[in-house]
């Protein structure tokens, strides 16, 4: 037995008498009535201190928060202001993406993030700090590529605008601006410096457009593309008639829906023959939109005109009676326009004044920024491209893509919602697939390009301010352990190289 043990075992023999714990608290008071009497004799002094330092903490801690280094990312000083105007942002894009479903996730807007489990080992603070250093380490690992590039941006406008909008927000609030300001992005946030963030993020943005235009894909690539994903683009047409198992009670046995079952298969065989006449014509459908028992026969590479066969639904208890007619690529193109949409304008006034004036489609874009509600031109000039009939309401498909429409048609259109569209046709587009594989493609390599450029971003918390690091970093020694089989204790690395005291150096890779 170790002496340690023996010390233990000692004391848990010794009997604790009634004498003795009296003895104890009267020893406790007196400590305590000592320590009273020397914070008495020096408060005097000290109180004038605290108070000093009460006054002037407040301002202490902003200039801390807007000066001192927060954290380190690509090499840059991150200031606690700049890394809360980016935490809030996340979090405010993450709730109002999931409002309805955040009670769902286990989340309270309401409490504290901190006090709230994400997982097993973090917090909803940490996950949105997480998703914060994510988004930062693209960011400025754009802003790198521009700086090297020697892009330039001028913001003066996105400044103004980010401004104005502070303003009337605040005024809607009925606040000030200065308060707006904290209450939304933090509270050391000062609108001077949320607006450089604005600017920086305007700059990177614009950037990042310029450099995805170098990433469409080539139509030898779409073609290709297509090619190994044939089933996921192609339509079939064909003719169908379900038949449901008639169960005569709730909670039939296996004898009763096998019998049902027979029944509805019986009358699946009986319809085949009849089916182009009394089933119902599907055309023009997808693989995605249809059930996967029948999708899988209907696609299947061997299929052939006026096959036909019954297919059984198990999980639903019924029989598919189907007739197929043929497989095919839709060619259906999209369409180029330009787009004033709003619920304050009257659409044939607009459309006059346009057409008084050059009549062309640069004034009409002109138009557009003029007049277009916020949000209603989803880009300068309020050109949408490749847009698809599903992709707008049916009264501005109808019109959109109706026979014989050519550039330069123009018309005005207010949906019972009351929004008014004055539409400038500008042409045909790609057909949908193409478009829509050529959409697929260019996500793929932005997604590839900013993992490869945030691979690159190092992320060095100095300070300790990110807990979800210490989770990641506790989580690869014990999983580093558990590789090894070796103990703990004689663990001086992790599975990087870095020793203990470099656990808040990440790379991009271990933050993902």
């Amino acid at each position: 037995m170790s002496d340690k043990e023996v010390k233990q075992e000692q004391a848990a023999e010794k009997v604790v008498t009634r004498y003795d714990r009296k003895m104890q608290r009267r020893k406790e008071e007196k400590e305590r009535e000592q320590k009273r009497k020397k914070i008495n004799t020096i408060i005097g002094a000290v109180l004038l201190v605290a108070l000093v330092a009460f006054v002037v903490s407040f301002p202490i801690r902003a200039y801390l928060a807007t000066h001192e280094t927060y954290l380190t990312i690509n090499g840059e000083d991150i200031t606690k202001v700049e890394f809360d105007y980016n935490y809030n942002t996340v979090v405010s894009d993450y709730v109002n993406q999931y409002g309805s479903y955040l009670s769902m996730f286990g989340l309270d807007v309401s409490q504290d993030f901190s006090t709230q489990m994400y997982t097993d080992t973090l917090s909803w603070k940490d996950y949105f700090e997480e998703m914060t250093v994510d988004n930062m380490k693209r960011t400025k690992g754009l802003k790198a590529e521009a700086d090297a590039a020697g892009f330039e941006f001028d913001t003066a406008e996105e400044i103004s605008e980010f401004r104005s909008a502070v303003k009337d927000a605040a005024k809607e609030a009925k606040v000030s601006t200065k308060n707006y300001i904290k209450q939304i992005y933090g509270t050391y946030a000062t609108v001077d410096a949320i607006a450089g963030y604005v600017a920086e993020s305007a700059r990177v943005n614009e950037y990042y457009k310029q450099v995805s235009e170098g990433m469409a894909a080539t139509d030898e690539e779409i073609e290709n593309y297509y090619q190994e994903h044939k089933t996921e683009y192609d339509s079939v047409d064909y003719f169908v008639e379900s038949f449901l198992a008639e169960l005569e009670s709730e909670a039939p046995t296996d004898e009763e829906i096998e019998a049902a079952m027979n029944k509805a298969c019986d009358l699946a065989d009986a319809a085949v023959a009849t089916l182009t006449e009394t089933g119902e014509e599907k055309i023009n459908v997808r693989n995605s939109s249809m059930e996967t028992v029948l999708s899988d026969w209907l696609f299947a590479e061997d299929r052939k005109p006026g096959d036909t066969n019954v297919i059984e639904d198990a999980d639903n208890n019924m029989y598919y009676a189907v007739h197929f007619t043929r497989r095919y690529l839709d060619e259906t193109p999209t369409a180029d326009l330009r787009v004033i949409m709003s619920q304050d304008i009257d659409g044939q006034a607009v459309l006059d004044e346009w057409a008084a004036g050059e009549a062309t489609e640069d004034s009409f874009a002109e138009l557009c920024n003029q007049y277009s509600a916020d949000g209603g031109a989803v880009a300068e000039g309020g050109l949408l491209e490749d847009v698809t009939r599903d992709s707008v309401s049916s009264d501005v498909a109808e019109w959109v893509f109706a026979d014989g429409r050519k550039a330069g048609d123009t018309t005005v259109i207010t949906t019972e919602e009351g929004y008014t569209y004055v539409i400038y046709y500008v042409s045909q587009g790609d057909p949908e697939w193409k478009a829509e594989i050529a959409d697929t493609l260019l996500s793929y390599a932005q997604t590839d390009y900013m993992d490869e450029l945030a691979e690159k971003v190092v992320v060095e918390d100095k300070k300790g301010k990110l807990n979800y690091l210490k989770v990641q970093a506790e989580e690869e020694a014990e999983g580093s352990d558990d590789v090894s089989g070796g103990d703990a204790d004689d663990v001086g690395e992790d599975s990087t190289g870095e020793s203990d005291g470099e656990a808040g150096t990440q790379e991009s890779s271990e933050a993902q």
